[in-house]
């Protein structure tokens, strides 16, 4: 093998193969092989630094909240990239590094082995065979803010069944990193709380990445019983369906655990998530999921918030991907199941669904109220022509409320039939377009 920077000294082996730090140089063609090279070395405990040319503000995202460190070379130019890689692993006292620039998985062992032998302070990173590389299987995802207690157990459950499962760290200031990783989870870290939105979005990403063939998220409190995940992913494995929802309501008798002040705003939310979506669903806020490789390839998700469970709907739906739920059995005992109280954390779903509404369906929205306003202009209208004729009084107040009910319900039936025929000629032209 060759060698890639010689050095004049002879440096001492590492014991171990953690003190042998990995750099990697990244463009576009080998972003999600460098994602997946980083969690890999990342698990095992090996120091990463990524030259990144790829200038893409995402890409940089993951790769810090996997931990990497990004070097910004000074020159230019692959000898600069590797310059840099090489001075960033010396300021921080590596006994050595492998460079790998390439497509393919880094063989850690062999690499290691090869260091050890040999004098030079940076190697070329050895290669694992091709067939020996190929990720099959399933991904488990886990949002997670400051949810130590839940996480660990969560995780353990979740590893019986996934060959991978990911936390996804929304910025937590208690232990949860430290438990996640301690109980096997690739972690992803968010520098700041950013919403569970965001978390979601961060795990797609890394999805994407990965050759992996079924997927499913699940919540790191401990309501979510790991056993189930069979059960959602069925519909799946056999092609029924993209996304499968986990309900807690859709067998009798199931889920009257839950508090009636919670299960009425849980209806309300359901309701409203039907109107943005069109979909039926009977636990719509369920974060329970599982997802078919097409639907991790065609979610685009737009919320940082808690309302990403009635936009995935909606988005679903635009994709034209398949929906149905299963059920699930859920823990409430000493479960915190919300990061905010039930009020908030309703009240924010139900404005980014409402709001969901009135993009995908401009005349429901605005064309609805419209009308009941101008009907109910047109009765206050009536009530006062009556009483004018009964008593000869002019009722004022009840002529102007029926003006402005009635201008401001027609202005909103207008409002309605425009946009939403310039919602039906965005869709036109985004299919033409694909």
């Amino acid at each position: 093998m060759s060698q890639d920077i010689s050095e004049n000294s002879v440096v001492q082996r590492p014991l171990k193969q953690t003190d042998l730090a990995l750099g990697v140089i990244t463009d576009e063609p080998t972003v999600d092989s460098t994602i997946r090279t980083v969690a890999r070395a990342r698990n095992r405990g090996v120091s990463v630094f990524v030259v990144d040319t790829t200038e893409n503000d995402e890409t940089a995202k993951i790769l810090r909240s996997l931990g990497a460190v990004l070097i910004d070379p000074v020159d230019p130019g692959e000898d600069g990239y590797r310059t840099a890689l090489v001075d960033a692993a010396r300021n921080r006292n590596c006994s050595g590094i492998a460079i790998h620039k390439e497509e393919g998985w880094v063989d850690f062992e062999s690499s290691y082995d090869t260091f050890r032998r040999g004098t030079e302070y940076a190697i070329t990173a050895e290669l694992a065979d091709p067939s020996e590389s190929q990720e099959t299987g399933l991904l488990v995802g886990i949002p997670a803010y400051n949810e130590e207690i839940g996480i660990g157990s969560t995780v353990i459950g979740a590893l019986r069944y996934a060959d991978e499962v990911v936390v996804i760290d929304d910025g937590s200031a208690d232990r949860t990193v430290e438990i996640a990783r301690n109980a096997g989870a690739t972690v992803l870290e968010h520098e700041t709380n950013q919403g569970k939105g965001r978390a979601i979005n961060t795990f797609l990403t890394y999805a994407r990445s990965t050759d992996y063939d079924e997927f499913a998220v699940l919540d790191a409190d401990g309501q979510h019983v790991p056993e189930d995940l069979p059960t959602v992913l069925e519909p799946v494995r056999t092609g029924e369906a993209d996304v499968v929802v986990g309900s807690r309501y859709l067998e009798a008798g199931v889920g009257t655990e839950t508090p009636r002040y919670r299960r009425v705003g849980q209806r309300v939310l359901d309701m409203l998530t039907l109107g943005s979506s069109g979909t039926n669903l009977t636990d719509t806020q369920s974060g329970f999921r599982a997802f078919s490789p097409a639907a991790i390839d065609s979610l685009t998700l737009r919320t940082d918030g808690m309302g990403v469970e009635s936009e995935m709907i909606g988005a679903a739906v635009d994709s034209d991907l398949t929906i149905t739920e299963v059920p699930i059995d859920v823990r409430y005992d000493g479960v915190d199941g919300q990061t905010f109280g039930p009020f908030r954390h309703g009240v924010g779903v139900a404005v980014f669904t409402l709001q969901l509404i009135r993009d995908r369906h401009p005349l429901l929205f605005f064309g609805v109220p419209g009308i009941l306003m101008t009907g109910a202009g047109g009765l206050l209208g009536v009530n006062a022509l009556t009483v004018y004729q009964q008593t000869g009084e002019f009722a004022l107040g009840w002529v102007l409320l029926s003006s402005l009910l009635t201008i401001v319900g027609v202005l909103g039936v207008f409002c309605g039939l425009i946009l939403n025929r310039i919602s039906v000629m965005l869709k036109e032209f985004h299919e033409v377009a694909q």
